[in-house]
């Protein structure tokens, strides 16, 4: 797991036409409330429905098992809207625990938030 102590989480929200980005950066884990903050987040910008939406984890310092429910309940509260979630730019050791752990059927991933939006697009 990435290990760069020190880093405050920061979750900022980015509406778009069509779809809504929330940039991660911090330390994304050692907290119970990870799920509750990206909620809250999502909840605080006005997604279209149905809702889609790219989790932008590039700024990542640090993740734990925490990590993984939060962005699962995440992706579960989107798609019971009809809609779907993408994550972008996951640290490697996460995209390597997510393959390894087969997450990454559930889940969709993509190196960048372009990359993401035109997965979101196309609907691949």
């Amino acid at each position: 797991m990435s290990e760069q102590p020190g880093a405050a989480l920061q979750i900022h929200g980015a509406l778009h036409d069509w779809y809504a980005v929330l940039h991660v950066s911090g330390e994304f884990s050692r907290d119970a409330r990870l799920g509750s903050r990206l909620r809250d987040a999502m909840a605080a910008l006005p997604i279209p429905d149905p809702p889609y939406l790219v989790l932008d984890l590039a700024g990542v310092a640090s993740w734990d098992s925490w990590t993984i429910g939060a962005i699962l309940s995440s992706a579960k509260r989107v798609m019971t809207g009809g809609g779907a979630l993408v994550v972008a730019a996951a640290p490697a050791d996460l995209l390597a625990h997510c393959r390894q752990t087969r997450l990454d059927r559930p889940l969709r991933f993509c190196e960048t938030v372009e990359s993401a939006e035109e997965q979101l697009r196309s609907g691949t």
